[in-house]
């Protein structure tokens, strides 16, 4: 239950150490938290009158709820064990009484508006369930109230219905029991539980006296913190955090590639195991020594020591480690109840051979940095454009140093219970915490992964580097004795697996035949970076996509002066089939607007209209999603480089609706459209409906309402820093040793030329893009004006600007049918992103129906984000098909 937090760790260093020597780091760790602390807004009470919004961290739990639904694996379990007399109506009370002090324990989560908000009840109904064990045998009682406990954390809840949480009190016998909780992340964490059994301590003692709670009121709740950080965390201040991220997080990134022993499933599950890990009292103590000579926190240490052990599996040189955050560095939030849990990304770069003492100074720079941008919820970082296809959330690493609130209750010994829920969220996850002078904890890890062997040998691993580090600080870590012995380990795992697998199923690899085969292969593998590539591969399967798509026949165009829509890989989606259409004299392809991305299925057809630039092949996941019974058909834009676009959203539906008409020619119709599609999905159901034909279904994908499409106006500059501000820093500056004054100057002239540096780099690329859009224009007009085909490259281009000029040209009037707008809730500003969608309800005269779905603007037709857009768009098909049968 308890969190590692990367704000409290220094500090918790600070009164272990020596009095005479303080971290470098803490001081670092500290300006952190001062700045997070000044920068943000005070928390104040506020109406609740209003539709209240769920905080960062709640949306990212409630989107993953979305993601998969009816799962218990956010389900939080804690089991009591209470030996004496206990007050039963004194614990029911008190539980009560918490219940009646923190909203958050009365708060649900409703979708109004078509956004997710926090709904609260001003009082709950409940009673203490209670269960006699006592007829069972004495060795058994124990054992069934913990199945029991168990069996309940498997239970999901429903965010809709309160309350999110449950108790059970188990009678084993007279002076006997065990009381358990299981309760969701969502309005719970594990400095929650702190504050839980406080104030249970207290509350029991004074109700089982007679007395009145002595607890006074809490000055803002839950909601309060949600409603300040939303309007904080945005604009500027959300853009300036990001930066930091994007550039943390930039470049050439990889993900973690672990030493699994078994395939990833298709379907990941959070199936779990732990393998328990002790450290000696004599060791422990060695590695605090080498902290505190090195001037770094034992997190750092621990954390250097855990990516060193990965690099030594790996043999991977960046490494992407994730570590929890409290997220609690205002005063007021101490005393809450609540999600207010952050996961941080610490990427940290192994290369040039470094000793470990440059391990732990690389180490300690990034956890002091990322302690200052903790703030941003993982899935905005997530969602930065080069790590969408990155997973994140491999390896984590925690030290578990929230102050530990033993639960102290009258005449009673009391004392909790460990129940293994045999749950991984993590692949892999390194968990310490102190006790009686020794470090203990575990691994926990993900048994579709690993083998319980593979993690027993790592956990050995790890106190043998420690033990090594400890006895020589100064070696470099691609030195370290302990790499040969892993990697002659893996080689025989390896051999030994080998051995034991059965076959592999023949999957014939046919290398190409001829010189055409052999150039087709060659671009292939040159676009999907896949080497190599056999003839009957499938595009798609190798992880093709519309940009790669896009590229592919822009090769296909220069080689072989070609020109083929992007559309053909639906009809040839392999080398085989491509060089066989290549070879028949005369086939140019099909330039259709319509194109078959899943024609067959007994059902309806959909009619999807693609992005403005964009061809069908982006909707193929979407389509698939659908399932194989829903014909899918996309419509795109001539593409051919030739043909002068439609300059008018009315010229375009017009000519759409001569396409649809070849596959069906009456209604009732089921359109849709994506971006500047759903304007021209609009306008289609519009010229339909005026032609007396029936549309069933109209899905708007993310696309903006037309009154909202005005430029925004540019931001004002960032004032410099006040006076206040600056007093701010001599003033804390003041209380500082000489040492930490000079570490705390450079800190901030660092940040602040950082900064700088940050805003000119926004410039030079805001300068470099205009450069390069009047170069593509330019180029575009040349190529027109020969009459020559325009480069794959710039078709995309050329279209979008076109589109521009007809989205702000078109106007939109009433549309008498149902309008269903599918909104992308990870677009930023939740509100003003609902705000910009929902204004479809001016024109819709048969109603407006708003689903929100995960993601961005453009990863909504992405994994995992498509599966959930696709289940929404699945129930509005269903929901036609049956009105019309």
């Amino acid at each position: 239950m308890k969190t590692s937090t990367l704000e409290s760790s220094t500090i918790a260093q600070k009164k272990s150490n020596q009095p005479d020597k303080i971290p470098s780091d803490f001081w670092l760790t500290l300006r952190s938290n001062r700045i997070l602390q000044n920068q943000a807004p005070p928390i104040v009470p506020v109406e609740r009158n209003q539709n209240l919004p769920l905080s960062f961290n709640q949306e990212r739990l409630w989107l993953l709820e979305q993601l998969q639904p009816d799962t218990s694996v956010h389900n939080l379990l804690h089991c009591l064990h209470l030996k004496g007399v206990l007050d039963v109506a004194a614990l029911e009370q008190s539980l009560m009484e918490i219940a009646c002090r923190h909203e958050i324990l009365r708060t649900t989560f409703k979708i109004i508006n078509g956004q997710p908000v926090q709904v609260i009840s001003p009082k709950i109904e409940w009673k203490l369930p209670v269960v006699d064990l006592s007829e069972i045998p004495a060795e058994q009682r124990q054992i069934q109230a913990m199945k029991l406990a168990k069996e309940d954390a498997e239970q999901p809840f429903d965010l809709a219905k309160a309350p999110l949480w449950r108790f059970q009190l188990l009678r084993l016998g007279e002076e006997e029991h065990i009381l358990y909780r299981t309760i969701h992340h969502i309005i719970f964490d594990g400095w929650s539980h702190s504050v839980f059994m406080r104030e249970l301590g207290i509350l029991y003692k004074a109700f089982s006296q007679g007395q009145p709670s002595p607890l006074s009121q809490l000055p803002i709740q839950y909601a309060d913190y949600a409603q300040t950080q939303k309007q904080w965390l945005q604009g500027e201040v959300l853009s300036s955090q990001l930066d930091y991220w994007k550039n943390q997080l930039g470049g050439n990134i990889s993900a973690l590639e672990l030493p699994i022993d078994y395939p990833r499933p298709a379907v990941p599950s959070y199936r779990g195991a732990y393998q328990p890990l002790e450290l000696s009292q004599s060791l422990t103590a060695a590695l605090k020594k080498l902290s505190y000579q090195q001037g770094v926190s034992l997190f750092v240490t621990l954390l250097a020591a855990f990516k060193t052990l990965l690099y030594l599996h790996t043999e991977q040189e960046d490494l992407i480690v994730c570590s929890p955050v409290v997220g609690r560095h205002r005063v007021e939030t101490k005393g809450l109840i609540g999600y207010f849990n952050n996961v941080v990304v610490m990427r940290t770069d192994l290369s040039e051979q470094p000793s470990f003492p440059e391990v732990l100074r690389r180490v300690s720079q990034v956890s002091s940095e990322t302690s200052a941008h903790q703030d941003i919820p993982l899935q905005k970082v997530a969602e930065l454009p080069n790590l969408v296809r990155t997973p994140l959330t491999r390896a984590m690493f925690v030290l578990q140093n929230i102050p530990n609130q033993s639960l102290e209750l009258d005449g009673l010994t009391v004392s909790s219970l460990y129940v293994d829920r045999e749950i991984a969220n993590f692949d892999l996850s390194l968990s310490l915490q102190e006790k009686e002078g020794k470090l203990t904890g575990g691994i926990q890890y993900k048994i579709d992964l690993f083998e319980a062997s593979s993690i027993a040998e790592m956990v050995e691993d790890f106190q043998t580097l420690l033990e090594s580090l400890v006895a020589n600080l100064e070696q470099r870590i691609s030195d370290l004795p302990l790499l040969t012995e892993i990697k002659r380990r893996q080689e025989l795992n390896r051999d030994r697996t080998r051995r034991s697998l059965p076959p592999a199923p023949e999957k014939t690899f046919i290398a190409p035949r001829d010189e055409l085969e052999i150039q087709l292969t060659q671009i292939w593998e040159k676009v999907l970076g896949i080497h190599p590539i056999g003839v009957r591969d499938n595009f798609f399967e190798l992880g093709g996509h519309s940009l790669l798509a896009v590229q592919l026949f822009g090769q296909i165009e220069k080689k072989y002066h070609r020109n083929l829509p992007v559309a053909t890989l639906f009809q040839a989606p392999t080398i085989e089939q491509l060089a066989n259409l290549l070879r028949e004299s005369g086939w140019s392809g099909s330039w259709s607007s319509l194109v078959a991305v899943q024609p067959g299925g007994s059902k309806p057809p959909f009619f999807c209209v693609a992005a403005a630039g964009c061809t069908a092949l982006g909707l193929s996941t979407l389509a698939r999603h659908l399932g194989p019974d829903q014909p899918f058909y996309g419509l795109e834009e001539r593409m051919d480089g030739k043909e002068s676009p439609k300059l008018r959203v009315e010229e375009l539906a017009a000519h759409y609706i001569e396409e649809i008409c070849t596959v069906q020619p009456d209604g009732p119709y089921y359109l849709g459209g994506h971006s500047f599609g759903g304007l021209v999905a609009f306008e289609i159901a519009q010229q339909l409906h005026a032609q007396g034909k029936k549309v069933a279904l109209l899905a708007i994908l993310d696309t903006i309402y037309q009154w909202a499409m005005d430029s925004q106006p540019s931001p004002e500059p960032k004032p410099l820093p006040s006076r206040n501000s600056i007093s701010k820093h001599l003033e804390q500056i003041s209380q500082l040793g000489l040492r930490q004054k000079l570490t705390y100057i450079r800190s901030y002239a660092r940040e602040r030329i950082g900064r700088e540096v940050k805003h000119q780099q926004r410039k030079l690329t805001k300068f470099t893009d205009q450069i390069q859009k009047k170069f593509q224009k330019y180029a575009c007009n040349f190529y027109l004006r020969i009459g020559h085909p325009l480069p794959y490259s710039l078709r995309g281009f050329y279209l979008l600007e076109q589109k521009t000029k007809a989205r702000k040209s078109y106007q939109i009037k009433s549309y008498p049918g149902r309008v269903t707008v599918f909104w992308a809730m990870g677009n930023g500003d939740p509100q003003k992103t609902y705000d910009n969608r929902s204004g479809w309800g001016n024109v819709a005269g048969g109603g407006l129906e708003m689903e929100g779905v995960p993601g961005n603007h453009g990863s909504l037709k992405t994994e995992p984000n498509v599966s959930v857009l696709a289940g929404k768009l699945r129930a509005c098909l269903e929901r036609g098909q049956i009105v019309d049968s």
